[in-house]
């Protein structure tokens, strides 16, 4: 009797660890070191990843039930997402900063993924939008950070050309 409760005990708890997972339970997926991803949740984080870069809610989602998997492939992909967001997106800007606000490490995340990785049409993209906030003091000194990310990828860039 005594052994059947240990294994309801245990079967329950890797119940609610794998049901918290499934959810994007953030404190388990955020332990987990970067690289540290089985190749099956690394296809699955790159199947899954089309369908999460249209809005800043589902990247951020996506990010943190894959945060092992940003690396490689899947890391560039991140970048390519961010940068379409902000490039092509800027009018989803608010929804980041609310976001940005709540969930630093996700707005610290996102500006490390403006990378050399991303199109230069991206960059200047971004570098314009982001100058459409320089006045506006709430969100002045993200859009200056988001700036200088995008120029900073744009010089690295430039330097991987030559």
């Amino acid at each position: 009797m005594m052994f059947i409760r240990f294994l309801c005990t245990r079967s329950l708890i890797f119940l609610v660890l794998l049901f918290g997972l499934g959810l994007g339970c953030v404190s388990l997926s955020q332990a987990s070191a970067y690289g540290n991803c089985p190749p099956e949740m690394n296809s699955q984080a790159g199947s899954f990843l089309v369908d999460a870069r249209g809005d800043w809610p589902s990247l951020f989602k996506h990010q943190r039930v894959f945060a092992s998997c940003d690396d490689g492939e899947l890391g560039e992909g991140y970048s390519e997402a961010v940068a379409n967001l902000f490039a092509q997106g800027w009018d989803q800007f608010d929804t980041f900063v609310a976001l940005a606000k709540t969930h630093p490490d996700f707005q610290n995340w996102a500006i490390r993924h403006i990378d050399a990785t991303v199109s230069d049409d991206d960059l200047n993209r971004i570098i314009l939008n982001s100058n459409t906030c320089i006045n506006n003091a709430p969100v002045e000194k993200l859009c200056r950070v988001i700036r200088q990310s995008a120029e900073n990828a744009l010089m690295e860039s430039a330097r991987m050309r030559r």
